[in-house]
């Protein structure tokens, strides 16, 4: 394992580790929200593989990146760009989880080159899809912050900043929000490894600031600034849980229909987290024998 901070060409420092040899077949990893580049390495962790090398790193405003106001989905590829090229990496495969998944479909669309498979794991839709099927709490959330924006951010940074000041209270909450998850969600989350390991990852995205959560939230009810049709990754692939309430199935299934040439597998009793819980590396070992190998 190595963790660094990488100085981009603007000043700023994107914050970025590397989970495993950078050798094997490199997959760079799109996290969640909130999350940071330590989603990477729960998920290496997990899957124990010694032929491939996956790559965190933090968006602006998570972990040791630093905040960029303003920052929206079509403005992260010149970063993944500069993290590929310090590390010398030339094509890779992008997994998009959750929240993380529009951000790997922009850059799929703004660096195809740079792409050669990406994989969407449970990922939010557009904003256009609406908020039918979310639990309460992120229905709430995506709600107002599509009417009132500037009232959610309010909101919002108050109540993230008072979980920030206290790691017990943070969490609580989230035992609060599994609680009210979809059984499937709740049977991964009673592995205390799994548990543990998210509040890990949410405790390290809101180390500095709560910036990066506040924006992303607000961000997500917004439209996307470029079309899917667009996308022209060689192999795309998307896996969605029937039973997932933080992105509703919804979501899943009009993202895959606007993909040319995606493999959409959805799983009726999945939920959110569950998904990669259980077939996580089932999901890697698809997208690893996709990676077009040289030599």
């Amino acid at each position: 394992m190595i963790e660094d901070v990488l100085l981009l060409p603007d000043g700023r420092q994107l914050g970025y580790g590397i989970y495993g040899d950078l050798a094997g077949i490199p997959i760079l990893d799109f996290h969640g929200i909130p999350g940071s580049r330590r989603e990477a390495a729960l998920i290496a962790d997990f899957l124990g593989r010694q032929d491939i090398c996956l790559v965190g790193f933090d968006r602006p405003g998570y972990g040791r990146s630093s905040p960029v106001r303003h920052f929206g989905l079509g403005d992260l590829a010149p970063d993944v760009a500069a993290l590929a090229d310090t590390l010398k990496i030339e094509r890779f495969i992008a997994l998009g989880y959750s929240g993380g998944g529009p951000f790997a479909l922009a850059a799929a669309a703004a660096i195809p080159e740079r792409i050669a498979v990406l994989g969407i794991v449970s990922g939010v839709g557009p904003a256009a899809i609406g908020a039918q099927g979310m639990h309460a709490s992120n229905r709430r959330k995506f709600n107002l912050a599509e009417r009132l924006p500037w009232l959610a951010r309010l909101l919002l940074t108050s109540a993230f900043s008072g979980l920030r000041a206290d790691p017990e209270k943070l969490a609580a909450q989230l035992r609060k929000i599994w609680a009210q998850m979809p059984e499937p969600d709740r049977k991964a989350l009673a592995d205390a490894r799994f548990a543990d390991g998210i509040l890990g990852v949410t405790r390290d995205a809101i180390l500095q600031t709560v910036n990066g959560w506040v924006d992303e939230e607000l961000l997500m009810a917004s439209p996307w600034p470029f079309d899917l049709q667009t996308v022209r990754t060689p192999s795309i692939f998307l896996w969605h849980g029937g039973q997932d309430r933080n992105v509703p199935l919804a979501m899943g299934r009009a993202v895959a229909e606007r993909l040319s040439g995606c493999q959409a597998t959805y799983f009726e009793d999945e939920g959110h987290l569950s998904l990669l819980y259980n077939h996580g590396a089932q999901i890697v070992a698809q997208l690893v024998q996709a990676f077009p190998r040289t030599g």
